[in-house]
């Protein structure tokens, strides 16, 4: 299975919360399409999401798509 991609989700919002470090946001799904590209994946789209934090691109990023969870969307852990 491959990893989920901005073209994989139809929502109009796209939403990213990470409890560890009290990160919020809502994004606009079809203006991350035209920067970035509807072929991003969202474990990018997470990396770019979290610049600032000392846990960014670690296993201890706790960074997470609510959206794609209830569009039944689902990133496989790495094993």
């Amino acid at each position: 299975m491959s990893l989920p991609k901005l073209r994989d989700f139809r929502g109009d919002k796209i939403e990213m919360v990470c409890h560890r470090c009290d990160r919020h946001g809502v994004y606009d799904r079809k203006q991350l399409v035209k920067k970035l590209g509807a072929e991003t994946e969202f474990v990018e789209l997470r990396r770019i999401m979290a610049i600032g934090c000392d846990r960014r691109g670690t296993d201890q990023c706790e960074a997470r798509f609510p959206c794609l969870l209830k569009a039944n969307i689902l990133i496989e852990a790495k094993k």
